[in-house]
Protein backbone atom coordinates (compact mmCIF):
# COMPACT_ATOMS: atom_id res chain seq x y z
CA UNK A 1 0.00 0.00 0.00
CA UNK A 2 1.43 3.49 -1.47
CA UNK A 3 1.81 6.04 1.24
CA UNK A 4 -0.40 9.44 0.91
CA UNK A 5 1.75 12.46 0.22
CA UNK A 6 3.03 14.12 3.20
CA UNK A 7 1.05 17.25 3.92
CA UNK A 8 2.98 20.52 3.07
CA UNK A 9 3.11 22.85 6.51
CA UNK A 10 -0.04 24.94 7.59
CA UNK A 11 1.67 28.24 6.82
CA UNK A 12 2.72 27.34 3.08
CA UNK A 13 -0.88 25.94 2.88
CA UNK A 14 -2.40 29.48 4.34
CA UNK A 15 -0.47 30.99 1.60
CA UNK A 16 -1.31 29.25 -1.41
CA UNK A 17 -5.08 29.95 -0.47
CA UNK A 18 -3.65 33.88 0.35
CA UNK A 19 -3.00 33.72 -3.30
CA UNK A 20 -6.17 31.96 -5.06
CA UNK A 21 -8.06 34.57 -3.09
CA UNK A 22 -6.40 36.80 -4.67
CA UNK A 23 -6.47 35.94 -7.82
CA UNK A 24 -9.97 35.88 -7.23
CA UNK A 25 -10.43 40.03 -6.18
CA UNK A 26 -8.42 40.54 -9.15
CA UNK A 27 -10.46 38.33 -11.45
CA UNK A 28 -13.59 40.52 -9.56
CA UNK A 29 -11.88 43.65 -9.61
CA UNK A 30 -11.49 43.25 -13.58
CA UNK A 31 -14.69 42.40 -14.19
CA UNK A 32 -15.87 45.74 -12.37
CA UNK A 33 -13.42 47.86 -14.06
CA UNK A 34 -14.11 46.40 -17.40
CA UNK A 35 -18.41 46.90 -17.01
CA UNK A 36 -17.45 50.66 -15.79
CA UNK A 37 -15.43 51.58 -18.66
CA UNK A 38 -18.12 49.59 -21.16
CA UNK A 39 -20.48 52.77 -19.63
CA UNK A 40 -18.56 55.15 -19.27
CA UNK A 41 -16.13 55.51 -21.93
CA UNK A 42 -15.49 59.04 -22.88
CA UNK A 43 -14.27 58.15 -26.42
CA UNK A 44 -14.83 55.76 -28.62
CA UNK A 45 -13.11 52.62 -27.23
CA UNK A 46 -13.11 49.19 -28.34
CA UNK A 47 -16.51 47.59 -26.08
CA UNK A 48 -14.97 44.09 -27.29
CA UNK A 49 -11.69 44.79 -25.58
CA UNK A 50 -13.68 45.17 -23.00
CA UNK A 51 -16.16 42.70 -23.20
CA UNK A 52 -13.07 40.02 -23.67
CA UNK A 53 -11.87 41.46 -20.40
CA UNK A 54 -15.48 40.64 -18.59
CA UNK A 55 -14.92 36.88 -19.95
CA UNK A 56 -11.72 36.60 -19.18
CA UNK A 57 -12.09 37.66 -15.63
CA UNK A 58 -15.03 35.72 -15.02
CA UNK A 59 -13.04 32.47 -16.27
CA UNK A 60 -9.75 33.09 -13.99
CA UNK A 61 -12.11 33.55 -10.95
CA UNK A 62 -14.29 30.41 -11.88
CA UNK A 63 -10.78 28.73 -12.08
CA UNK A 64 -9.50 30.37 -9.00
CA UNK A 65 -12.22 29.38 -6.99
CA UNK A 66 -12.13 25.65 -8.63
CA UNK A 67 -8.70 25.47 -7.35
CA UNK A 68 -9.26 26.98 -3.97
CA UNK A 69 -12.06 24.41 -3.07
CA UNK A 70 -10.87 21.44 -5.10
CA UNK A 71 -7.37 20.94 -5.28
CA UNK A 72 -5.07 18.77 -2.80
CA UNK A 73 -2.75 20.83 -0.48
CA UNK A 74 0.52 20.11 -2.12
CA UNK A 75 -1.01 20.43 -5.69
CA UNK A 76 -1.94 23.92 -4.46
CA UNK A 77 0.77 25.03 -2.65
CA UNK A 78 2.99 24.32 -5.70
CA UNK A 79 0.79 25.83 -8.23
CA UNK A 80 0.20 29.19 -5.73
CA UNK A 81 4.15 29.36 -5.72
CA UNK A 82 4.51 29.36 -9.67
CA UNK A 83 1.71 31.91 -9.91
CA UNK A 84 3.48 34.13 -7.34
CA UNK A 85 6.72 33.94 -9.47
CA UNK A 86 4.71 34.65 -12.29
CA UNK A 87 3.10 38.05 -10.69
CA UNK A 88 6.44 39.08 -9.27
CA UNK A 89 8.16 38.57 -12.46
CA UNK A 90 5.29 40.41 -14.30
CA UNK A 91 4.82 42.89 -12.36
CA UNK A 92 8.63 43.72 -11.53
CA UNK A 93 8.88 43.94 -15.69
CA UNK A 94 6.10 46.71 -15.25
CA UNK A 95 7.65 48.69 -12.62
CA UNK A 96 10.74 48.66 -14.46
CA UNK A 97 8.77 49.48 -18.10
CA UNK A 98 7.37 52.39 -16.00
CA UNK A 99 9.76 53.98 -14.59
CA UNK A 100 12.24 53.45 -17.34
CA UNK A 101 10.26 55.85 -19.95
CA UNK A 102 12.19 59.36 -20.35
CA UNK A 103 10.01 62.45 -20.87
CA UNK A 104 10.96 65.09 -22.93
CA UNK A 105 12.50 67.52 -20.51
CA UNK A 106 14.28 64.66 -18.92
CA UNK A 107 15.93 64.04 -21.92
CA UNK A 108 16.99 67.61 -23.17
CA UNK A 109 18.75 68.27 -19.47
CA UNK A 110 20.10 64.89 -19.66
CA UNK A 111 21.47 66.38 -23.33
CA UNK A 112 22.39 69.67 -21.38
CA UNK A 113 20.37 72.11 -24.25
CA UNK A 114 18.67 74.69 -22.49
CA UNK A 115 14.46 73.91 -22.21
CA UNK A 116 11.71 76.73 -21.50
CA UNK A 117 9.98 74.63 -18.41
CA UNK A 118 7.01 77.46 -18.35
CA UNK A 119 3.63 76.77 -19.26
CA UNK A 120 1.85 77.86 -22.24
CA UNK A 121 -0.24 80.02 -20.85
CA UNK A 122 3.07 81.58 -18.39
CA UNK A 123 4.48 82.66 -21.61
CA UNK A 124 1.56 84.23 -23.01
CA UNK A 125 0.69 86.26 -19.79
CA UNK A 126 4.89 87.06 -19.94
CA UNK A 127 4.96 87.98 -23.62
CA UNK A 128 1.28 90.44 -22.57
CA UNK A 129 3.07 91.82 -20.04
CA UNK A 130 5.90 93.24 -21.94
CA UNK A 131 3.26 95.08 -24.06
CA UNK A 132 2.50 92.77 -26.62
CA UNK A 133 -0.70 92.07 -28.20
CA UNK A 134 -0.52 88.22 -27.86
CA UNK A 135 -3.49 85.37 -28.40
CA UNK A 136 -4.08 81.34 -27.90
CA UNK A 137 -3.68 79.99 -31.12
CA UNK A 138 -7.01 79.19 -32.26
CA UNK A 139 -8.13 75.95 -34.60
CA UNK A 140 -10.64 75.22 -36.61
CA UNK A 141 -10.99 71.98 -34.66
CA UNK A 142 -12.10 74.48 -31.87
CA UNK A 143 -15.59 75.31 -33.43
CA UNK A 144 -16.57 71.51 -34.29
CA UNK A 145 -19.05 71.48 -31.38
CA UNK A 146 -20.28 74.86 -31.40
CA UNK A 147 -20.53 74.33 -35.19
CA UNK A 148 -19.30 78.04 -35.48
CA UNK A 149 -20.17 81.24 -34.30
CA UNK A 150 -23.19 83.36 -34.60
CA UNK A 151 -22.42 86.23 -36.77
CA UNK A 152 -24.41 89.30 -38.32
CA UNK A 153 -25.71 86.69 -41.17
CA UNK A 154 -26.41 83.09 -40.36
CA UNK A 155 -23.09 81.56 -38.43
CA UNK A 156 -19.47 81.63 -39.35
CA UNK A 157 -16.36 78.89 -38.91
CA UNK A 158 -13.36 80.53 -39.08
CA UNK A 159 -10.62 78.60 -40.62
CA UNK A 160 -7.48 80.63 -39.21
CA UNK A 161 -6.82 82.22 -35.82
CA UNK A 162 -6.95 86.36 -34.89
CA UNK A 163 -4.96 87.92 -37.72
CA UNK A 164 -2.16 90.01 -37.33
CA UNK A 165 -1.62 88.79 -33.80
CA UNK A 166 1.25 87.49 -32.08
CA UNK A 167 0.87 83.84 -30.50
CA UNK A 168 2.95 80.99 -29.67
CA UNK A 169 3.28 76.99 -30.58
CA UNK A 170 3.77 73.85 -28.47
CA UNK A 171 7.36 73.78 -26.61
CA UNK A 172 9.15 70.54 -28.50
CA UNK A 173 12.50 71.61 -28.63
CA UNK A 174 13.33 73.32 -25.96
CA UNK A 175 11.80 76.72 -26.68
CA UNK A 176 7.62 78.04 -27.62
CA UNK A 177 7.52 79.57 -31.07
CA UNK A 178 6.67 82.89 -31.01
CA UNK A 179 4.53 83.35 -34.66
CA UNK A 180 3.34 86.40 -36.13
CA UNK A 181 -0.09 85.46 -37.99
CA UNK A 182 -0.50 87.62 -41.26
CA UNK A 183 -3.74 88.87 -42.19
CA UNK A 184 -5.80 85.87 -42.18
CA UNK A 185 -4.94 84.05 -39.44
CA UNK A 186 -2.12 81.91 -40.56
CA UNK A 187 1.71 81.46 -39.95
CA UNK A 188 3.32 83.30 -43.22
CA UNK A 189 4.65 87.21 -44.16
CA UNK A 190 2.29 89.63 -44.80
CA UNK A 191 1.16 90.78 -48.18
CA UNK A 192 1.63 87.94 -49.92
CA UNK A 193 -2.15 87.30 -51.02
CA UNK A 194 -2.39 88.76 -54.16
CA UNK A 195 -4.71 86.78 -57.09
CA UNK A 196 -2.48 85.14 -59.89
CA UNK A 197 0.87 85.88 -57.74
CA UNK A 198 1.09 82.81 -55.74
CA UNK A 199 2.67 80.01 -56.90
CA UNK A 200 1.61 77.50 -54.07
CA UNK A 201 -0.78 77.09 -50.98
CA UNK A 202 -0.53 74.48 -48.70
CA UNK A 203 -3.10 73.55 -46.84
CA UNK A 204 -2.68 70.54 -44.00
CA UNK A 205 -2.44 70.31 -40.09
CA UNK A 206 -0.09 71.10 -37.70
CA UNK A 207 2.98 69.97 -39.92
CA UNK A 208 1.90 72.12 -42.56
CA UNK A 209 1.34 75.10 -39.97
CA UNK A 210 4.88 74.81 -38.92
CA UNK A 211 4.87 73.56 -35.14
CA UNK A 212 7.97 73.15 -33.17
CA UNK A 213 10.24 75.83 -35.22
CA UNK A 214 9.84 79.22 -35.98
CA UNK A 215 8.15 81.02 -38.54
CA UNK A 216 11.67 80.83 -40.97
CA UNK A 217 11.51 77.49 -40.58
CA UNK A 218 8.44 76.01 -41.78
CA UNK A 219 8.21 74.27 -44.93
CA UNK A 220 6.40 77.16 -46.58
CA UNK A 221 8.89 78.89 -45.19
CA UNK A 222 11.75 77.41 -47.18
CA UNK A 223 9.84 77.02 -50.63
CA UNK A 224 9.75 81.16 -50.20
CA UNK A 225 13.84 81.14 -49.48
CA UNK A 226 13.68 79.19 -52.92
CA UNK A 227 11.83 81.82 -54.47
CA UNK A 228 8.27 80.40 -54.48
CA UNK A 229 5.40 82.80 -53.38
CA UNK A 230 4.02 80.03 -51.15
CA UNK A 231 1.21 80.36 -48.31
CA UNK A 232 0.27 77.86 -46.13
CA UNK A 233 -3.03 77.46 -44.71
CA UNK A 234 -2.61 74.53 -42.53
CA UNK A 235 -4.18 74.83 -38.70
CA UNK A 236 -2.83 71.99 -36.05
CA UNK A 237 -5.38 69.20 -36.10
CA UNK A 238 -7.33 69.98 -39.73
CA UNK A 239 -8.48 66.91 -41.21
CA UNK A 240 -9.56 66.53 -44.89
CA UNK A 241 -13.08 68.42 -44.78
CA UNK A 242 -11.21 71.71 -43.23
CA UNK A 243 -8.35 71.41 -45.92
CA UNK A 244 -10.94 71.50 -48.55
CA UNK A 245 -12.47 74.39 -46.90
CA UNK A 246 -9.18 75.92 -46.44
CA UNK A 247 -8.92 75.42 -49.96
CA UNK A 248 -12.14 76.83 -51.66
CA UNK A 249 -11.84 79.77 -49.15
CA UNK A 250 -8.00 81.01 -49.58
CA UNK A 251 -6.63 79.20 -52.77
CA UNK A 252 -9.95 79.83 -54.81
CA UNK A 253 -9.56 83.37 -55.06
CA UNK A 254 -6.27 83.47 -55.28
CA UNK A 255 -6.01 80.72 -58.22
CA UNK A 256 -2.01 79.96 -57.53
CA UNK A 257 -0.16 77.18 -59.73
CA UNK A 258 0.31 74.88 -57.51
CA UNK A 259 -1.66 73.29 -54.28
CA UNK A 260 0.38 70.92 -52.32
CA UNK A 261 -2.22 68.87 -49.90
CA UNK A 262 0.32 67.61 -47.20
CA UNK A 263 -1.07 64.48 -45.79
CA UNK A 264 -0.52 63.31 -42.42
CA UNK A 265 -1.72 59.92 -40.86
CA UNK A 266 -4.33 61.75 -37.97
CA UNK A 267 -5.96 63.35 -40.84
CA UNK A 268 -8.48 60.90 -41.59
CA UNK A 269 -9.66 60.05 -37.77
CA UNK A 270 -10.02 63.90 -37.75
CA UNK A 271 -12.28 63.67 -40.53
CA UNK A 272 -15.46 61.81 -38.60
CA UNK A 273 -15.92 64.78 -36.21
CA UNK A 274 -15.55 67.29 -39.04
CA UNK A 275 -18.55 65.77 -40.78
CA UNK A 276 -20.59 66.64 -37.52
CA UNK A 277 -20.31 70.12 -38.49
CA UNK A 278 -23.27 71.26 -41.09
CA UNK A 279 -21.34 73.78 -42.32
CA UNK A 280 -18.00 72.16 -43.10
CA UNK A 281 -20.42 69.31 -45.03
CA UNK A 282 -21.66 72.20 -47.15
CA UNK A 283 -18.01 72.39 -48.50
CA UNK A 284 -18.48 69.06 -49.84
CA UNK A 285 -22.03 68.61 -50.36
CA UNK A 286 -22.63 71.74 -52.41
CA UNK A 287 -20.41 73.20 -55.55
CA UNK A 288 -20.58 76.69 -55.09
CA UNK A 289 -20.49 76.83 -51.31
CA UNK A 290 -18.38 79.52 -49.63
CA UNK A 291 -18.15 81.96 -46.82
CA UNK A 292 -16.16 84.38 -47.98
CA UNK A 293 -14.02 84.52 -45.41
CA UNK A 294 -10.97 86.30 -47.24
CA UNK A 295 -13.07 89.01 -47.06
CA UNK A 296 -14.72 88.87 -43.63
CA UNK A 297 -11.43 88.91 -41.69
CA UNK A 298 -12.27 91.88 -39.34
CA UNK A 299 -15.67 90.00 -38.45
CA UNK A 300 -13.56 87.08 -37.77
CA UNK A 301 -10.94 88.83 -35.45
CA UNK A 302 -13.49 90.62 -33.85
CA UNK A 303 -15.90 86.94 -33.02
CA UNK A 304 -12.72 85.26 -31.96
CA UNK A 305 -11.58 88.01 -29.61
CA UNK A 306 -14.61 88.23 -27.71
CA UNK A 307 -14.71 84.35 -28.11
CA UNK A 308 -11.01 84.43 -26.37
CA UNK A 309 -12.47 86.52 -23.54
CA UNK A 310 -15.82 84.83 -23.08
CA UNK A 311 -14.83 81.01 -23.51
CA UNK A 312 -11.42 80.54 -24.41
CA UNK A 313 -10.10 81.28 -20.80
CA UNK A 314 -12.93 78.98 -19.54
CA UNK A 315 -11.70 75.92 -21.77
CA UNK A 316 -8.18 76.55 -20.32
CA UNK A 317 -9.46 76.06 -16.84
CA UNK A 318 -11.20 73.27 -17.53
CA UNK A 319 -8.04 71.96 -19.79
CA UNK A 320 -6.32 72.30 -16.84
CA UNK A 321 -8.23 70.74 -14.68
CA UNK A 322 -8.78 67.90 -17.16
CA UNK A 323 -4.77 67.43 -16.98
CA UNK A 324 -4.57 67.17 -13.35
CA UNK A 325 -7.41 64.32 -13.44
CA UNK A 326 -5.54 62.66 -15.83
CA UNK A 327 -2.26 63.00 -14.02
CA UNK A 328 -3.96 61.71 -11.09
CA UNK A 329 -6.31 58.58 -13.36
CA UNK A 330 -2.47 57.85 -15.13
CA UNK A 331 -0.91 57.58 -11.50
CA UNK A 332 2.37 55.33 -11.85
CA UNK A 333 0.81 53.09 -8.89
CA UNK A 334 -2.70 52.89 -11.29
CA UNK A 335 -0.85 52.30 -14.65
CA UNK A 336 1.38 49.38 -13.01
CA UNK A 337 -1.55 47.67 -11.60
CA UNK A 338 -3.49 47.36 -14.76
CA UNK A 339 -0.39 46.08 -16.41
CA UNK A 340 -0.73 49.78 -19.18
CA UNK A 341 2.90 49.29 -20.32
CA UNK A 342 3.49 45.72 -21.03
CA UNK A 343 0.15 45.42 -22.65
CA UNK A 344 1.30 48.86 -24.72
CA UNK A 345 4.62 46.55 -25.98
CA UNK A 346 2.33 43.24 -26.60
CA UNK A 347 -0.62 45.70 -28.11
CA UNK A 348 -3.36 44.48 -25.81
CA UNK A 349 -5.39 47.75 -25.32
CA UNK A 350 -8.39 48.71 -26.60
CA UNK A 351 -8.77 50.08 -29.99
CA UNK A 352 -11.51 52.89 -31.54
CA UNK A 353 -14.81 51.38 -32.59
CA UNK A 354 -15.98 51.51 -34.65
CA UNK A 355 -12.35 51.96 -36.66
CA UNK A 356 -13.14 55.74 -37.65
CA UNK A 357 -11.00 55.79 -40.58
CA UNK A 358 -13.26 52.60 -42.23
CA UNK A 359 -16.16 55.17 -41.94
CA UNK A 360 -13.99 57.70 -43.31
CA UNK A 361 -12.00 56.50 -46.24
CA UNK A 362 -15.02 56.85 -48.49
CA UNK A 363 -15.55 60.68 -47.82
CA UNK A 364 -11.61 61.11 -48.19
CA UNK A 365 -11.60 60.06 -51.51
CA UNK A 366 -14.86 62.27 -52.64
CA UNK A 367 -12.67 65.38 -50.25
CA UNK A 368 -9.46 64.75 -52.28
CA UNK A 369 -11.61 64.36 -55.78
CA UNK A 370 -13.49 67.35 -55.13
CA UNK A 371 -10.34 69.21 -54.52
CA UNK A 372 -8.79 68.45 -57.63
CA UNK A 373 -11.87 69.39 -59.37
CA UNK A 374 -11.20 73.01 -57.75
CA UNK A 375 -7.79 73.50 -58.81
CA UNK A 376 -8.31 72.43 -62.27
CA UNK A 377 -10.90 75.06 -62.97
CA UNK A 378 -8.26 77.63 -61.86
CA UNK A 379 -5.44 75.86 -64.44
CA UNK A 380 -3.95 74.74 -61.45
CA UNK A 381 -2.14 71.33 -60.78
CA UNK A 382 -2.90 69.42 -56.77
CA UNK A 383 -0.31 67.61 -55.74
CA UNK A 384 -0.65 64.63 -52.95
CA UNK A 385 2.30 64.88 -49.92
CA UNK A 386 2.71 62.06 -48.26
CA UNK A 387 4.27 63.03 -44.34
CA UNK A 388 6.08 60.58 -42.51
CA UNK A 389 5.30 59.85 -39.02
CA UNK A 390 7.89 59.52 -35.89
CA UNK A 391 6.72 56.06 -35.12
CA UNK A 392 7.52 54.93 -38.70
CA UNK A 393 11.29 55.61 -38.01
CA UNK A 394 11.09 54.04 -34.26
CA UNK A 395 9.01 50.83 -35.03
CA UNK A 396 10.18 50.09 -38.60
CA UNK A 397 6.14 49.97 -39.38
CA UNK A 398 4.09 51.65 -42.35
CA UNK A 399 0.65 53.32 -41.19
CA UNK A 400 -1.91 50.89 -42.20
CA UNK A 401 -3.70 53.67 -44.02
CA UNK A 402 -0.89 54.25 -46.34
CA UNK A 403 -1.82 51.89 -48.87
CA UNK A 404 -5.48 53.41 -49.00
CA UNK A 405 -4.61 57.06 -48.93
CA UNK A 406 -1.34 56.62 -52.09
CA UNK A 407 -3.89 53.76 -53.77
CA UNK A 408 -6.53 57.03 -53.45
CA UNK A 409 -4.48 59.85 -54.92
CA UNK A 410 -3.15 57.38 -57.61
CA UNK A 411 -6.77 56.47 -59.02
CA UNK A 412 -7.77 59.88 -59.02
CA UNK A 413 -4.59 60.54 -60.97
CA UNK A 414 -2.82 63.01 -58.26
CA UNK A 415 1.00 63.89 -58.44
CA UNK A 416 2.34 62.48 -55.29
CA UNK A 417 5.42 63.54 -53.74
CA UNK A 418 6.29 60.73 -51.02
CA UNK A 419 8.63 61.97 -48.61
CA UNK A 420 9.03 58.97 -46.70
CA UNK A 421 11.16 57.31 -50.17
CA UNK A 422 12.28 61.05 -51.17
CA UNK A 423 13.97 62.25 -47.56
CA UNK A 424 13.45 59.60 -44.15
CA UNK A 425 13.75 56.47 -45.86
CA UNK A 426 17.41 57.49 -47.74
CA UNK A 427 18.39 58.72 -44.62
CA UNK A 428 21.04 57.55 -42.59
CA UNK A 429 19.43 58.97 -39.36
CA UNK A 430 15.93 59.58 -39.92
CA UNK A 431 15.35 60.00 -36.17
CA UNK A 432 17.63 62.94 -36.26
CA UNK A 433 14.97 64.58 -38.09
CA UNK A 434 12.35 64.90 -35.31
CA UNK A 435 13.39 67.31 -32.09
CA UNK A 436 15.21 65.49 -29.58
CA UNK A 437 14.23 61.69 -31.21
CA UNK A 438 10.91 62.03 -29.60
CA UNK A 439 7.52 61.57 -30.82
CA UNK A 440 6.46 65.17 -32.04
CA UNK A 441 6.73 67.40 -35.60
CA UNK A 442 9.59 67.49 -37.72
CA UNK A 443 12.70 70.22 -36.61
CA UNK A 444 14.03 72.99 -38.63
CA UNK A 445 15.75 70.46 -40.60
CA UNK A 446 13.30 67.70 -41.28
CA UNK A 447 11.18 70.76 -42.58
CA UNK A 448 13.94 72.06 -44.43
CA UNK A 449 14.42 68.75 -46.46
CA UNK A 450 10.92 68.41 -46.89
CA UNK A 451 10.45 71.76 -48.44
CA UNK A 452 13.64 71.01 -50.87
CA UNK A 453 12.10 67.76 -52.35
CA UNK A 454 9.10 69.95 -53.06
CA UNK A 455 10.71 72.25 -54.77
CA UNK A 456 13.20 69.98 -56.95
CA UNK A 457 9.93 67.82 -58.22
CA UNK A 458 8.36 70.77 -59.26
CA UNK A 459 11.18 72.05 -60.66
CA UNK A 460 11.45 68.72 -62.61
CA UNK A 461 7.91 68.67 -63.60
CA UNK A 462 8.70 72.27 -65.34
CA UNK A 463 7.24 74.05 -62.94
CA UNK A 464 8.98 77.97 -63.23
CA UNK A 465 8.09 80.18 -60.12
CA UNK A 466 6.41 83.99 -60.71
CA UNK A 467 9.61 85.38 -59.63
CA UNK A 468 12.07 83.41 -62.17
CA UNK A 469 9.83 84.67 -64.92
CA UNK A 470 10.49 88.47 -64.87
Amino acid sequence: MKNKPKEPPRITVKFANMVFVLGILYSILLVVYAIYKIYNLSEPESAAFYIMSILSGGVFAALFGLGLKRLSNNLKVNLSLLLFVIGITIYGFETYLEFSEKTREIIVKQMGVPYDTKTKMEVLDDLRDSGVEVFPNLYPVNFIASNGFTAKEDRIYPLGTISNSTTIFNNEAGYYPIIETDEHGFNNPKGLYIENKVDIILTGDSFTEGYSVHSDENIGAVLRQMDFNAISVGKASNGPLVELAALKEYAEPLKPKIVLWLYYIGNLIVLNSEMKSSILKKYLNEDDYSQNLISRQEEIDDILKKYVQNEWLKEWEKKKERKRLRLLVNHPAKRITKLYNLRKKINVIPTPTPTPTSASKPIFRDILQKSKQMVSRWDGKLYFVYLSSFERYLTGNEHKNRDFVMQTATELHIPIIDIHKEVFEPHLDPLSLFPFRVHGHYNAEGYRLVAEVIGKRLEADGYVPIKSKK
